[in-house]
């Protein structure tokens, strides 16, 4: 009944909110799974939701593990349990999925979710993440006479370093800073980091706000993306299935989930666009340029997936007709050398040491983003993105973000982001 109780003052506030507004500009907040608190401001980049743990034993260890129930295939589990209904699981690849046991109100699993970036306690030192390549979050259990596929990421699993995804604590966490993106990255981990700046301001940080083992809570950032004009998405992000991103964000890496495969291979896997330039936002997406683009609303049982196929938009800022820089990019031929890294990038200088170089990466160029997009402030849909692409305004890459999209170098970056919460203004 607590749960209930603060789901519904969450929601009265939410509501207050709107009444505020005038009735043109009211905006209808949906939620798609039971929550414990919602702290947001419609429209805002971030804002943070308060979800219930459950409890189960990992049959190795014996150790208690701690998690969200968060998506399922099936339409009665989802709500029985308060889940947001994913029909689109059932479509995921076996690969991708993990054994796990439901009986009699106990969760047994037999893979713990590796380590997040932690502090090694011998010697001191920052260790990025490492993952357990048979861990996945999709479960597949037995229930009611019915195969289930649940979407469960691990909150906690263990006692001992990096058995718990990171709290974010504000400032330039060493946990996030100091393991490098790529072995051929250098210096203090991703550029970008702000001291001083809060825990909800930023978006390359530790994804938990607070891990309440004695409630049995745990409070994630919310983040923003559009689904179409006036339709706003906001997703937590649990797992990724590359190393660099898992780190960064202080959650397991696990790649077993590259299994799923790309977008548009099934309806397993969504589609969320980021970007690489444009419109800078302090506070916007990974890269901090404008919100991202997903392919669909949460619960939308038909074609709603947690599962995201991650895709990096660029623009060409400078007109000239070029997005890729050869030599500066091992996507695209550069060869990495003893002692420098790429040709023309030197590691001395970390900030322009890049092996997916792009000729506009990282550039603030909001004069010719509205150009092309006439009087929208913003690319505000993936279709949006895509006639942008025909019309050879802007490239898709995939992640690393500069990595030519489809390539054959690496598997797609897959991240586990749950969109709990649909805003329609």
């Amino acid at each position: 009944m607590k749960s209930l109780h603060c789901s519904l003052c969450a929601i009265a506030a939410l509501l207050a909110f709107a009444v505020s507004l005038p009735s043109a500009a009211r905006p209808k907040i949906e939620l798609h799974q039971r929550v414990v608190a919602l702290d947001l401001v419609p429209g805002a980049q971030r804002g943070s939701i308060t979800q219930r743990l459950h409890t189960g034993t990992l049959a190795t260890t014996g150790a208690t593990v701690y998690f969200v129930i968060s998506d399922a295939s099936d339409k009665k589990f989802a709500r029985r349990f308060g889940a947001i209904r994913a029909d689109s699981l059932e479509e995921a690849a076996d690969a991708a999925i993990e054994d796990a046991i439901f009986k009699d109100g106990e969760w047994t699993f037999f893979q713990g979710a590796g380590r997040v970036a932690h502090f090694n306690p011998v010697s001191g030192q920052v260790v990025g993440p490492i993952a357990n390549p048979e861990y996945s979050p999709l479960k597949r259990i037995r229930w009611r006479g019915k195969t289930v596929i649940v979407n469960l990421p691990f909150v906690r699993w263990g006692d001992g370093p990096g058995q718990q995804i990171l709290e974010d604590a504000g400032g330039c966490d060493p946990l996030i800073r100091r393991n490098p993106p790529s072995p051929m990255f250098v210096g203090d981990g991703p550029p970008g980091c702000h001291p001083g700046e809060n825990p909800i301001s930023r978006y390359k940080g530790a994804q938990a706000l607070e891990v309440d083992l004695k409630n049995l809570t745990v409070t994630m950032k919310l983040h923003v993306s559009s689904a179409r004009h006036n339709v706003l998405s906001y997703y937590t992000v649990f797992e990724a299935s590359k190393g660099p991103p898992a780190g960064f964000m202080g959650v397991p890496h696990a790649p077993r989930m590259a299994a799923l495969g790309r977008y548009g291979t099934s309806d397993a896997v969504g589609r969320v666009y980021q970007f690489g330039n444009g419109f800078a936002q302090p506070d916007g997406g990974p890269n901090r340029f404008q919100p991202g683009n997903t392919s669909y609303t949460g619960g939308q049982s038909g074609k709603y997936s947690p599962m995201w196929d991650i895709g990096f938009v660029f623009f060409d800022c400078d007109g000239d007709g070029r997005f890729f820089r050869p030599g500066r990019n091992v996507g695209e031929g550069g060869k990495p050398v003893p002692g420098s890294g790429v040709p023309g990038f030197d590691p001395r200088s970390p900030a322009k040491f890049d092996p997916f170089q792009m000729d506009d990466k990282g550039a603030h160029c909001p004069s010719v983003v509205r150009r092309v997009l006439d009087k929208n402030p913003y690319v505000d849909s993936v279709k949006a993105v895509e006639k942008l692409v025909k019309r050879g305004i802007v490239v898709e890459t995939e992640a690393p973000p500069g990595l030519r999209d489809d390539s054959p170098m690496q598997p797609p970056l897959i991240v586990n982001c749950p969109a709990p919460v649909t805003v329609k203004r």
